[in-house]
């Protein structure tokens, strides 16, 4: 990816701020989790529409496997190829707590967050109280996710910007905090690369 082309990082960095306006009106804590809302089920349907769409270029940039065409098949091509995915931690240090947006994905499963938004898309009247607090955090956080693997040597080199205002990097990851001369974020899937 070019420094030209940070689109899909700018609409996650979009979707991120209307999340993170929400918490003028809910605070983000555990407590609060099972709230629903129609915001919560706009960001979450935005979310995992774009997580569909990143999913299948992350497999296109990786030639990873030839159209995955739903959730299982982007798990099944990206699962092997980063298997660290699963144990990314997004923590949101404002609140004080963390995320694994994709832990389920290490067992085989679908995270309950797509689970969600395939529900409130398909039967949005029957399924609407899925649309929590804890579905629209953990989509936003698993499209953070990806939008981080996408976007990579954006985050070695440090130019990935915007940042996100509420969520973020383990800061073990970031290199750039201990010394200047060394690069910024580096995934666990791309050590080596």
């Amino acid at each position: 990816m070019s420094q030209l082309n940070l689109h899909y990082w700018q609409y996650f960095v979009a979707l991120e701020a209307d999340l993170e306006r929400t918490s003028r009106y809910v605070e983000p804590t555990k407590a609060n989790f099972g709230t629903f809302s129609i915001e919560f089920a706009r960001i979450l349907l935005a979310a995992g529409s774009e997580v569909d769409v990143l999913a299948k270029v992350l497999c296109e940039t990786h030639q990873l496997e030839i159209a995955p065409r739903n959730i299982d098949g982007y798990r099944s091509a990206l699962a092997p190829r980063f298997p660290e995915l699963p144990f990314l931690q997004i923590q949101v240090p404002r609140y004080g707590f963390s995320m694994l947006p994709w832990r389920e994905w290490h067992d085989g499963r679908n995270p309950l967050w797509w689970r969600a938004y395939n529900d409130i898309k398909h039967e949005r009247g029957k399924n609407f109280p899925s649309a929590t607090l804890h579905n629209a955090l953990h989509s936003v956080a698993g499209l953070f996710t990806l939008v981080c693997y996408l976007y990579h040597n954006e985050l070695r080199a440090n130019t990935a910007r915007p940042w996100p205002g509420l969520l973020t990097l383990d800061p073990d990851l970031n290199h750039r905090e201990r010394t200047d001369v060394r690069p910024g974020y580096i995934l666990p899937d791309f050590r080596n690369v």
